[in-house]
């Protein structure tokens, strides 16, 4: 979670505020706010984020035709032209909607806080997804040859919460992948951790999806796999699953068979007295369509 350091925005890094150990070139930064043309400006190379979405852009675009930028795109000269510190997805919008020039707050910024200053903008905003994260992180490690702690102290987090993130790059690459793509949380991810080898790591990933199942049920299987209770993945899933259905009422277990019949395709029900889910599962559009025509029809 980031703190209020952090909560204050970048502002509060920039201004060089007591007791901070934001990045300070000795003196107060010399800033001026100019009207560039936008083929003047350039990516952050050590931009967190690996891709922007094409409807972000869509979005923003529009917005922007309607009522202009409201908030400066915060850059710093290099040479005859400006990077963009934060503020990329403003600038690609501007241009997407037809505009010449646009507002650009210009620091003085050295090139090793660049990319912090970049990391904190899209914390702030929760842009990132956990591996994106993960490796702004590894990539500040080694840009500023900093310990772990130094860098939490940077950006303001705990130096747990950077340990945890740096960790999940120790997952084998399918299932950071799953993580970036959102079908596996972080939650899933530490979980998943707690197991000896990448094989294993991948397979219980896959049964996850699979199944549907939650953070503590990978966990469950994590625990059984790592005890010998269960001789596979598998069967570690299933025996979790089963655990699950005797501890549940057994109208909610007929409820979801009887669902499961009906719709021709996995469903799972979480129920809770304040708040419940059913989760249906489909596999493509045209399954997706199926599926929507059973559920209208009834």
């Amino acid at each position: 979670m980031v703190d209020k350091r952090l909560g204050r925005g970048l502002e509060f890094f920039l201004s060089g505020a007591k007791g901070t150990p934001a990045p300070s070139t000795g003196a107060a930064p010399a800033e001026e706010t100019l009207m560039v043309e936008v083929g003047l400006l350039s990516p952050n190379p050590q931009q967190p984020r690996e891709a922007i979405q094409p409807e972000e852009i869509k979005d923003l675009t529009e917005s922007i035709r309607a009522t202009g930028i409201l908030q400066p795109i915060l850059a710093r000269r290099v040479g005859t032209r400006y990077e963009i510190v934060a503020g990329e997805r403003r600038w690609r919008a501007a241009t997407a909607a037809g505009l010449e020039r646009v507002p650009v707050l210009v620091r003085t910024i050295r090139d090793e806080d660049s990319g912090v200053f970049a990391l904190v903008e899209n914390l702030q905003r929760e842009d990132l997804h956990a591996i994106e994260k993960a490796t702004a992180f590894q990539k500040l490690l080694a840009s500023l040859k900093c310990s772990q702690e130094e860098l939490a102290n940077r950006v303001g987090l705990d130096r747990s919460t950077v340990a945890n993130f740096l960790r999940l790059l120790e997952l084998p690459k399918d299932v950071q992948a799953h993580v970036s793509r959102g079908t596996l949380s972080m939650g899933h991810a530490r979980a998943l951790l707690g197991l000896p080898t990448a094989e294993y790591q991948s397979k219980v990933a896959e049964e996850a999806i699979r199944r549907n199942l939650s953070v503590r049920d990978v966990e469950g299987m994590v625990k059984q796999l790592a005890l010998g209770a269960a001789p596979s993945p598998e069967e570690a899933a299933t025996a979790v699953e089963a655990g699950k259905k005797k501890s549940r009422p057994v109208w909610l277990n007929e409820l979801e068979e009887t669902l499961v019949e009906t719709l021709g395709t996995p469903v799972s029900i979480r129920y809770g007295r304040k708040r419940s889910k059913i989760v249906i599962e489909c596999t493509g559009r045209e399954e997706f369509d199926r599926i929507y025509a059973k559920l209208k029809a009834l």
